[in-house]
């Protein structure tokens, strides 16, 4: 039988579903649907719904040892705009030489699918599983999984018995190495909004009148120019990442790091700050950020128009670091920008998430991946974020990311989004055999 031919047909049902986070009835759906593919294969399947969020799928089949191996994963997409960007239907399949595309290819459907057929396969060939598997399916993550937790502390006895937690994303690099990936860095998402006048006024009385854009602009300056020592709490906590790499180092493990890829990615000839070698390294890891999303005041349509605006909002996050306390940031922060007249609202915030390298389960995936000769390289978090935290703090579970269907150039969250077929099995296969091993039930 063709696994791979299995996978690309459910992927592309999967692709069909429109399924961005605030298409609720989509979201629904899609719940729905992965709720009968998975009861089809044998899993017993519970879809928690929430009032103000998205369903989220949880399912279960044991094995013929005792222990699960989790997995988690979402459902939710990024919307697809610039929707002119695409060369295809972003909701709908595509394959060209050997390379499919459509928005949730890697981030996150093909994961789901390729996880789904593996277990399919197993029980296939073998009848039963080896070792049990559970899923999360979240509905969320693409806006912070603002209810998962809520939803998960309803059934906590399904999170017994879990030996580990695979992630949901991960992929191949240029030389060919994975990346195992222990942790994610925590997101803080505000929108911040000044408002001057009652209205927009004629840009003449900008000699009389206060701009609400020049008032944000030198708010964000000022946060940035003094590196937010405002903001007590964005300096405290933090992770001594130096400690974090040496210990990976110290048993011949590379750091997954990847500056020319970075800088031919993104068309760039050098990092902020002059940033290089051993220095971009640590900031990658080990530095929180403030970063602008973007910024709405004014007029910015043809030709011209004249006017002082009434008000200008900007919506900003910071991605933080293990030990980080993203909700004391967020209180300060809202505390601080009250005194410039500055409203702020959090959209949403994400704790920072780390697994120990020396854990167990970190060191039983690496003698898998040993054993099948997969060139493996360690990253302590990744500077990306998603509620890993509800996992590793909440039920105590250690995780890994970093097996998965995508590549360097898959385009995660932009036009064209994208995966390779060879990818695809490469990954079904550490998957697989992750299942299959006897080494990850092993007690040390």
């Amino acid at each position: 039988m063709n696994y791979l031919n299995d996978f690309v047909s459910l992927l592309s049902k999967l692709i069909s579903f429109e399924s961005i986070a605030r298409n609720r009835n989509e979201c629904r759906e899609t719940a729905f649907f992965l709720k009968g593919i998975l009861e089809e294969i044998g899993f017993s399947v519970d879809v928690i719904e929430h009032p103000e969020g998205n369903p989220v799928v949880l399912a279960e089949m044991k094995g013929t040892d005792s222990g699960f191996i989790m997995f988690y994963n979402h459902y939710d997409v990024q919307p697809p705009d610039p929707i002119e960007k695409w060369e295809t239907d972003p909701f709908k399949l595509v394959e060209k030489n050997g390379i499919l595309y459509g928005r949730g290819v890697g981030d996150n459907k093909g994961n789901i699918a390729s996880r789904i057929i593996v277990v399919k396969k197993l029980l296939d060939e073998l009848g039963e599983l080896p070792v049990g598997v559970k899923f999360v399916i979240d509905g969320e993550e693409e806006v912070g999984s603002p209810h998962l937790l809520e939803m998960l502390q309803q059934r906590k006895k399904f999170f017994d018995d879990v030996i580990g937690v695979i992630w949901e994303t991960g992929g191949f690099h240029r030389d060919g190495s994975l990346s195992l990936t222990l942790g994610l860095k925590g997101i803080l998402y505000v929108e911040m909004r000044a408002k001057r006048l009652r209205r927009d006024a004629h840009s003449s009385l900008a000699v009389l009148l206060p701009s609400a854009i020049w008032d944000l602009i030198s708010f964000l300056y000022e946060l940035k120019r003094t590196n937010l020592e405002a903001i007590k709490s964005f300096h405290e906590g933090i992770i001594d990442v130096k400690e974090v790499l040496r210990e990976i180092e110290e048993v011949g493990y590379e750091i997954a790091f990847y500056p020319e890829t970075l800088k031919e990615e993104y068309g760039i000839e050098s990092f902020v700050d002059g940033l290089e070698g051993h220095e971009a390294l640590l900031a990658y890891f080990g530095r929180p950020t403030f970063n602008i999303d973007g910024i709405v005041a004014g007029y910015t349509g043809p030709g011209s128009k004249t006017v002082l605006p009434a008000e200008a909002y900007v919506k900003v996050d910071f991605r933080l670091v293990p030990n980080q306390d993203a909700k004391r940031i967020a209180e300060e922060l809202c505390n601080f920008a009250k005194q410039y007249g500055i409203e702020c609202k959090v959209h949403s915030m994400t704790e920072p998430a780390f697994t120990s390298f020396k854990h167990p389960f970190v060191q039983r995936v690496l003698k898998i991946l040993k054993k099948m000769r997969r060139k493996v390289k360690i990253a302590p978090w990744s500077p990306a974020s998603g509620p890993m935290h509800i996992f590793t703090k909440y039920f105590g579970l250690p995780v890994v990311s970093g097996i998965g269907v995508s590549y360097w150039s898959s385009g995660h969250h932009a036009p064209n989004e994208n995966i390779r077929l060879q990818d695809v099995e490469e990954a079904m296969k550490i998957i697989e055999e992750i299942l299959k091993s006897k080494e990850i039930r092993r007690e040390e």
